[in-house]
C-alpha cells in the first residue's frame, strides 16, 4: 500500500469552553490539586492540613458545578485554544477527503474534544458551539478507540448541512451518510423476540460504523459497485465440542459438552483474484471486513453441481458469472443493512461520491514478530534451560548489534514494507553507508536498549515467527454458497491449518489478547489443493475446528501470530492439555432513538470501564508461584474483561458475586510482576523485588536452580538477557554526508537558519512531550506536528528548501558531527532522501579497487580517494626506484 497522507486537526478539552468565572474557580482547584499531591509526598504533613486541602478541593467543586449547570445556550470556543501543542496527526481518511483537506494542512472543520468535565460536556452534545467568527460546531461521532480516551468528534454545521438556503445535498451528507439520515434510522422499526418494539440504533456501535470514514485509507480506484453483492452469513454447528461454560449470574464455571454455533465468514468476504490479487482491509459507508481473493467462477466452472446462482441479503438472485460480479460481501460486513429496502438503494446513494478504500493490505515483507508476555506468562511450567532456548536469538542479535550490519539495518527497520518505511530507512536500504553515521549509532544504540528492555518484558524474537491475516475455509464457503450443501467438507479437517508461509509442520497459532492459555497447536496442510485455491498468504482455518472460539477471533482483519519454534510448540502443548474454549454468554445492544440526551447517556456510561485494570490482574495470578495460580479465577476474569470490551456498544456489565469478589481481591491484592518493570514502566514501588544479579552470581548450582524455577516465567528472563558493551565495527563503507545535499558546495551558510534551528531543536523536547501525551501515540513521532512546523519556521527564514537543508547538512555534519540529527531527518527526510537518491545515480561511482561508492569528479576516476592515494603512491615509489636505478646506472 503507499505512504498515507497526513493532516492536523485541533484536540481541545472540556476545559477550553469555560467561560472567565468558571475559568478562575477552575484555575483555583488545579492549584489545590497540585498542593495536595505536594503533600503527600511530605512525611512530617499532618493529618489535619490534608484535610483542610480536601474540604478546599470538595467546596471548590462545587462551587464550580453550579456555575457551569447555569450556563445557557452554546458555549464559545476560543482562538487561543488553537494553538502548536493541541494539535493532532490523522491520516488521509474518506472524511479528510470529503472536505477536501490537503496533505500537511491544519483543518478547523473538525475539532476534537476530550471530556473532562461532564457538564459542559453535555451542553456541547446537545448544543453544540461556536467559534469566535460565529461559526456552529455539532457533535458527529466516536470511535470505539475514542470513547475509551473519552474523545469525540465534533464538525462545523456548515459542512454538514451546507448554507442556508441551499437546498442541494452537500458533499458530506452524500459521502459519509450514503442515502441515510437520523429520521430514516430513528423511524426503523425493530421487534424484540418478547414481542416488545425498539426504534433506531444502538448508539455506540451506530458511533463506531459512523467513525469508520476516519479510518486511514486510499481510495481503490477501480471499485464498480454493479459488481459487488451482498450474502448471508456462513455459519454451522460444531457438535460435541467440551467448553469451559461460565454462568453469567453466578460465574459457576461447569464443562460441557454442547454444539456450539460458528460464523465462518465474521467480517470476511470474497473477491476474484484478477481484481485483488492480496486479502486486503477496506471500508466504504457503513460496510467494514476483510476481502480475500477466491477464484469463484473457476469453482463453479470445475463443479457439476455447481450453480452461478444465488441470492442477495433482500432475496434478489443474482447470477455471478453472467453479470460479472467481482465483490461478493457477507451481511456482516455490511453494518447497516437493515436500514436500506434493497441493494439498490444502497448503490444508488453510493454512486452519489462515496469511497471504497483500503485500510491495510497483506504484508509482501513477512519479517519475523516477537511474541509478547501474555503469549509467554500462561506457559506456566516453563523451566530456565527452556526459557534460555526461546531467549537464544534475542540474546544473540544483542549481542551482535554494532557488528553485524544486517541485524544493525533490521532493528532499524529497513526491512519493512517500502510503504512503512521513513525517509531515514529508505536511505538506509539504498546507502546502507548512513550506517557509520553518528545519527545512525545514536539510533542503533537507542534500539539495542530499547530491544534489551523489550526482551526483559517477555518481547522475545523467535525463528519464523510471523503475522497474517486469519482466513476462513473459503472452499467451504463456496460449497454452501454455490453448491447449497448445509454442512460442507472444505479443505481443512478439525486440527488443520493451511498457511503459504510454512512448509507442512506443526504451528502454534496466537492472538491478542492473550489472557487465558489460547495456544492453538495445529498442522499446517499444503498440498495441490490448498495452493491452488488458497491463493493468499493468510492463515486459513478449518470450519470444523473451534479455534475461532479458542482465540476469539473475527475474520475482518483480524492478524494471527503464528510461532514454528519447536521448543515453543513443545512447551504449548505441553500447557493446553486439558483447556478448552471458554463460553459465556454477553448481553445484546438496546436499540435508542439518535438523540443527544442518548449519545450522552451512552458516552459516558462507556467512559466508565477500564479494560487495562482486569488485564493486570489476570497477570498478576499467572505470575503467582505455580501451586497458588487458579484457573477458575482467570476464566471469571476473562469473561469480565470481554464484557467491558462490549461494554461501550451493550452497556451492560455483569455482577461479580460476593464470594467470587473475595477470590479476586485475594489473588490480585499483591504487586505486579517484576517484569512489569520493563513492560509497563511500572515503579520499584508497584512491583515485586527479585534479587541483584550479583547476589545470583553468589550462589552455588543448585541455590541458583530452585531460586530461578521459583521465579515466574516471564521473570526468569531478569536473569537470561544479557546486555554487553556495544562496539562499533566498520560494517560498511564511508560515509559521505555530501550525497545529502544538492549543490557540489553549500557557497554560503545563513546563521539566521542555523540559529533559529539550534533554537527550536533545543525546545523540541518539551512540546514533543505534550504532543504525544495529546496524540495518544508515544511510538511514532512521524505523525507529530513540531517537526513540520519546525520546517515552516526555518523557511519562513529563506524560502529555498534546497538552500536550507544543504546549510544543515553541511552545518550538522561539518561544526557538529557527532550531534544528534533527528530533528533534520524529521523536518527535511524527503529532501535530503530525494538528493540522495539522486547523487547515488548522477555522481557517484564505486572504486575498481575496494568497491567503495565515492562521487564522481570527472569521467576518467575509477578508484575512490583512498585507493588513488595508495595507488599514486605506489606509482611515485616506482618512479622514484627507477630514477635511482637509473643514477646508480649513469653513475657506473
Amino acid at each position: 500500500m503507499k505512504n498515507q497522507k497526513q493532516i492536523y486537526l485541533y484536540s481541545i478539552s472540556t476545559d477550553a469552553f469555560h467561560n472567565e468565572e468558571e475559568q478562575v474557580v477552575h484555575n483555583e482547584l488545579m492549584d489545590l490539586h497540585t498542593e495536595k499531591n505536594r503533600l503527600k509526598e511530605l512525611e512530617e504533613t499532618s493529618i489535619e492540613e490534608k484535610r483542610n486541602v480536601s474540604d478546599s478541593i470538595n467546596k471548590l467543586k462545587v462551587k464550580l458545578n453550579k456555575l457551569l449547570g447555569a450556563h445557557e445556550g452554546n458555549r464559545t470556543l476560543s482562538s487561543k485554544m488553537l494553538t502548536n501543542t493541541n494539535k493532532i496527526s490523522q491520516f488521509d481518511s474518506s472524511l479528510t477527503r470529503t472536505l477536501n483537506i490537503k496533505e500537511k494542512e491544519t483543518t478547523t472543520d473538525i475539532i476534537m474534544v476530550r471530556a473532562y468535565h461532564y457538564t459542559i460536556f453535555k451542553s456541547l452534545i446537545e448544543n453544540g458551539f461556536v467559534n469566535e467568527d460565529g461559526e456552529h460546531y455539532q457533535y458527529f461521532t466516536s470511535s470505539a478507540g475514542m470513547i475509551r480516551n473519552k474523545k469525540s468528534i465534533f464538525v462545523k454545521t456548515s459542512v454538514v448541512d451546507g448554507v442556508e438556503g441551499d437546498e442541494e445535498e452537500t458533499e458530506f451528507k452524500k459521502k459519509i451518510w450514503c442515502g441515510l439520515d437520523k429520521d430514516k434510522i430513528n423511524n426503523r422499526k425493530f421487534e424484540k423476540s418478547d414481542g416488545n418494539i425498539e426504534y433506531g440504533i444502538n448508539i455506540n456501535k451506530f458511533n463506531a460504523y459512523l467513525a469508520l470514514c476516519m479510518t486511514s485509507s486510499i481510495p481503490f480506484e477501480g471499485f464498480d459497485i454493479d459488481k459487488a453483492i451482498v450474502v448471508k452469513d456462513f455459519a454451522t454447528t460444531l457438535k460435541d465440542i467440551e467448553v469451559d461454560h461460565i454462568d453469567k449470574k453466578t460465574f459457576k464455571v461447569d464443562r460441557i459438552k454442547d454444539g456450539i454455533e460458528i460464523e465462518h465468514l465474521d467480517g470476511a468476504g470474497i473477491v476474484l483474484p484478477s481484481v485483488m490479487d492480496k486479502a486486503t482491509q477496506f471500508r466504504m459507508p457503513h460496510f467494514k471486513g476483510l476481502l480475500i481473493p477466491f477464484n469463484y467462477v473457476d469453482f463453479i466452472n470445475s463443479h457439476e453441481d455447481a450453480s452461478p446462482i444465488v441470492m442477495d441479503i433482500y432475496k434478489k438472485e443474482w447470477n455471478v458469472i453472467k453479470e460479472d460480479i467481482q465483490y461478493i460481501f457477507t451481511e456482516s460486513q455490511f453494518k447497516l443493512a437493515k436500514y436500506y429496502s434493497s441493494w439498490d438503494e444502497y448503490k444508488e446513494a453510493f454512486k452519489k461520491g462515496c469511497e471504497f478504500v483500503i485500510c491495510k493490505e497483506e504484508e509482501t515483507n513477512f519479517i519475523d514478530k516477537p511474541v509478547n508476555y501474555q503469549t509467554i506468562q500462561t506457559l506456566t511450567d516453563a523451566t530456565t534451560d527452556e526459557m534460555k532456548i526461546l531467549a537464544a536469538r534475542t540474546n544473540k542479535d544483542i549481542a551482535k548489534v554494532g557488528q553485524d550490519k544486517d541485524i544493525m539495518l533490521r532493528i532499524l527497520g529497513v526491512n519493512k514494507d517500502e510503504s512503512k518505511k521513513d525517509n531515514f530507512q529508505k536511505a538506509l536500504t539504498i546507502y546502507p553507508e548512513l550506517l557509520n553515521d553518528q545519527y545512525s549509532k545514536e539510533s542503533i544504540r537507542n534500539t539495542r536498549d530499547s530491544m534489551f528492555k523489550d526482551a526483559k518484558a517477555g518481547k522475545l524474537l523467535l525463528d519464523k515467527s510471523k503475522r497474517t491475516f486469519i482466513a476462513p475455509d473459503l472452499y467451504a464457503f463456496c460449497e454452501w454458497l454455490f453448491m447449497n450443501i448445509e454442512k460442507p467438507k472444505g479443505l481443512l479437517k478439525n486440527g488443520e491449518v493451511s498457511c503459504k508461509l510454512y512448509n507442512e509442520e506443526s504451528l502454534d497459532v496466537l492472538r491478542s489478547p492473550h489472557l487465558f492459555k489460547e495456544h492453538c497447536v495445529r498442522q499446517n496442510k499444503r498440498n495441490d489443493k490448498t495452493n491452488k485455491w488458497f491463493v493468499t498468504n493468510c492463515i486459513y482455518t478449518s470450519i470444523h475446528d473451534p479455534i475461532s472460539k479458542q482465540l476469539m477471533f473475527d475474520v475482518d482483519g483480524d492478524e494471527a501470530h503464528i510461532i514454528s519454534s519447536p521448543a515453543f510448540k513443545f512447551m504449548a502443548k505441553r500447557n493446553m492439555k486439558g483447556i478448552v474454549p471458554l463460553d459465556y454468554e454477553l448481553a445484546t445492544a438496546k436499540k435508542e432513538t439518535i438523540e443527544p440526551i442518548n449519545i450522552y447517556n451512552s458516552l459516558v456510561a462507556a467512559y466508565s470501564k477500564n479494560i487495562g485494570e482486569v488485564s493486570n490482574s489476570i497477570s498478576k495470578i499467572w505470575n503467582l508461584p505455580k501451586d497458588k495460580i487458579d484457573e477458575e479465577t482467570i476464566k471469571q476474569l476473562c469473561f469480565v474483561n470481554n464484557a467491558i470490551i462490549d461494554f461501550c456498544k451493550t452497556l451492560w456489565m455483569p455482577t461479580v458475586p460476593p464470594d467470587v469478589k473475595v477470590k479476586i481481591r485475594e489473588l490480585t491484592n499483591g504487586k505486579l510482576a517484576h517484569f512489569f518493570k520493563y513492560a509497563k514502566d511500572k515503579s520499584d514501588k508497584q512491583i515485586n523485588p527479585v534479587k541483584d544479579i550479583k547476589l545470583i552470581e553468589e550462589m552455588s548450582l543448585e541455590e541458583k536452580k530452585v531460586y530461578m524455577d521459583n521465579l515466574s516465567t516471564v521473570d526468569k528472563l531478569e536473569y537470561i538477557i544479557e546486555k554487553k558493551k556495544i562496539h562499533f565495527s566498520k560494517i560498511a563503507d564511508n560515509f559521505d554526508y555530501r550525497f545529502l545535499i544538492k549543490k557540489k558546495k553549500v557557497m554560503k551558510i545563513d546563521q539566521k537558519v542555523i540559529d533559529k534551528y539550534d533554537e527550536l531543536n533545543g525546545k523540541k523536547k518539551q512540546k514533543l512531550d505534550k504532543q504525544l501525551k495529546l496524540q495518544g501515540d508515544t511510538t511514532n513521532m512521524t505523525n507529530l506536528a513540531v517537526f513540520d512546523e519546525i520546517r515552516l519556521a526555518l523557511l519562513e527564514i529563506n524560502n529555498d528548501e534546497d538552500a536550507v537543508v544543504d546549510m544543515l547538512v553541511e552545518h550538522l555534519y561539518t561544526k557538529k558531527p557527532n550531534s544528534k540529527k533527528t530533528t533534520l531527518w524529521k523536518s527535511f527526510g524527503d529532501v535530503l532522501l530525494r538528493n540522495l537518491e539522486f547523487n547515488l545515480a548522477d555522481q557517484t561511482d564505486q572504486c575498481t579497487k575496494c568497491e567503495t561508492r565515492f562521487r564522481k569528479v570527472n569521467k576518467t576516476k575509477v578508484l575512490c580517494d583512498e585507493c588513488k592515494v595508495k595507488e599514486d603512491r605506489k606509482v611515485d615509489n616506482k618512479r622514484k626506484k627507477k630514477e635511482r636505478e637509473k643514477q646508480t646506472s649513469d653513475t657506473k
